[in-house]
């Protein structure tokens, strides 16, 4: 198969470093596979059933999101890309509310059939945290419902007629391949062969099996440690087996590259001709695995056909999988996440600091784990003994701290003219190297009661001295079931009087 050439809505060049998030014009990709809806309940588990010994879950809420191929779509459009779906749904509510969820995302579904005859898969999945404390949230139980029969003859023939039709309108081709009866080798072979015949790239994270013949012909392929094992008969111990086996697919199946993931080991990439990289596993705390390897195919399938290099492309998959892993359940990746985390400019822990929509966006990842948000805010003027003291106590309330950080504007107007001494981004970057630090916004308000309004959260943290006074947000807080709690001070410290003594200082001097 020749090199594919990048499409014309792209700009790339293939030698362009992977440490800044590359700007794309919109790609048109096709995502073929198996579509789930995943269906999340969480709630609290505070005793054991009389009945038997196993966990009671007490329900606080549900949450639908796509699965699988439909992650993937999800993935796509989170990173700007138009996509269509070359998929199989049930005649039933789920498929239904599928349908729904990929209208709203901007999904198109002109070819996603709907059988009658096989229901929707659904993977319900039951999370409970510790009682009332939301801590060490973990996954209960899964209970899949799935037919995973070949489709039958006459619906095979409708979803190969709908991908000829639909390989016409993109610029590539994603393949996630869980082996659930949609994906039979005569659809694989027109999406293939057809993908070639357009000069299109079509990438696949493949089913797990021992024959990969079935792919052979594809662009590039993204099997996991196990699935490579299983195709090619090799123990992927070491780096030479990893290069083995990777260039063994390479040559076998007439690929251009291929990526194996590697879990704790990173990932290894073959490219024909012998270009070879070994990208090591970005450190983080793992939370959930769920969804890192549909993110991998989403990633390095987008920017490797917008025409990046395979080897950029994987480096920045293995990033965005670094980040799916420390998150619980399937979540997006979006473009923001990826150029915060490739940019040189910030370290670790300046990447605390969020805009709004940002930050609304974390939190709902942190609610969805079941973590307790504690908030406070401040000018943070000159850091002090009495700042630290009031933001331990703060972390201490909750599972993570979220600081409303004064803008240099509004510190001016509750401040004077001769306030703020550091700027709003200095004070940031500060306020961002304390552990006991989460989350930082700034803004622009005088009043801190808009920012609580759009971090929710269980616990509003004040200084002692505002008891018995009006605290802003206070009202909303407890209204939604949370509670103020006033730190203790320590007496004497305060931003201004330090700059009374560093006046007075000078003066004597």
């Amino acid at each position: 198969m020749a090199r594919r050439k990048a499409p014309p809505s792209s700009k790339l060049h293939s030698d362009r470093p992977a440490s800044a998030l590359p700007a794309l014009k919109p790609l048109r990709v096709l995502v073929a596979g198996e579509v789930i809806l995943d269906r999340y309940i969480w709630g609290d588990v505070s005793r054991i059933s009389p009945e038997a010994p196993i966990p009671i879950l007490r329900v606080q809420r549900r949450e639908e999101r796509p699965g699988n191929a439909g992650f993937v779509m999800a993935n796509l459009r989170a990173l700007g890309a138009e996509v269509s779906a070359l998929s199989v749904v049930g005649a039933d509510r789920n498929g239904r509310l599928l349908r729904e969820i990929f209208a709203d995302l901007g999904i198109a579904t002109r070819a996603m059939l709907t059988d009658p005859d096989r229901p929707t898969t659904v993977k319900d999945r039951m999370l409970g945290s510790v009682q009332a404390a939301h801590r060490a949230t973990q996954q209960l139980l899964r209970v899949d419902e799935e037919d995973p029969r070949p489709l039958n003859a006459a619906r095979e023939r409708a979803l190969i007629k709908g991908l000829k039709a639909e390989l016409q309108r993109v610029d590539g081709v994603l393949i996630s391949d869980i082996d659930k009866g949609m994906l039979t080798p005569e659809v694989l072979r027109a999406l293939i062969d057809g993908a070639r015949k357009r000069g299109i790239p079509v990438i696949v994270d493949p089913r797990r099996t021992a024959d990969f013949s079935i792919y052979r012909g594809a662009t590039a392929l993204t099997p996991n440690r196990f699935e490579t094992e299983l195709a090619t008969g090799m123990h992927l111990t070491d780096r030479d087996e990893w290069r083995k086996a990777a260039e063994t697919l390479v040559r076998k199946l007439g690929l251009e590259a291929c990526l194996i993931t590697l879990d704790r080991d990173g990932m290894y990439l073959a490219e024909r001709g012998g270009q070879d990289t070994y990208v090591p596993t970005a450190p983080r705390d793992v939370y959930d695995v769920t969804g890192a390897g549909d993110v991998v195919l989403s990633v390095f399938g987008m920017f490797s056909i917008a025409g990046l290099g395979y080897s950029s492309a994987a480096r920045i998959a293995n990033l965005a999988a670094s980040i799916e892993v420390t998150r619980l359940g399937t979540e997006v990746i979006t473009r923001d996440d990826l150029a915060r985390a490739l940019s040189p400019l910030h370290s670790s822990y300046e990447r605390k600091i969020l805009s709004t929509e940002e930050l609304k966006s974390a939190l709902d990842r942190e609610r969805r784990s079941g973590r307790r948000i504690a908030f406070t805010n401040g000018c943070f003027d000159l850091l002090h003994a009495g700042h630290i003291q009031i933001l331990a106590f703060a972390r201490a309330q909750a599972d993570l701290l979220v600081v409303g950080l004064n803008s240099d504007r509004s510190v001016r107007a509750l401040k004077g003219d001769s306030r703020p001494i550091y700027p709003s981004s200095e004070r940031a970057r500060i306020l961002a190297a304390m552990e006991a630090v989460d989350y930082i916004v700034i803004f622009d308000d005088p009043r801190a009661e808009k920012i609580i309004r759009t971090v929710k959260p269980d616990v509003l943290i004040k200084g002692e001295d505002w008891r018995g006074k009006t605290v802003d947000g206070q009202a909303f807080v407890e209204a939604r079931g949370g509670r103020v709690a006033f730190a203790p001070l320590l007496d004497g410290r305060s931003t201004t009087g330090v700059i009374d003594r560093l006046r007075a200082a000078r003066t004597g001097a």
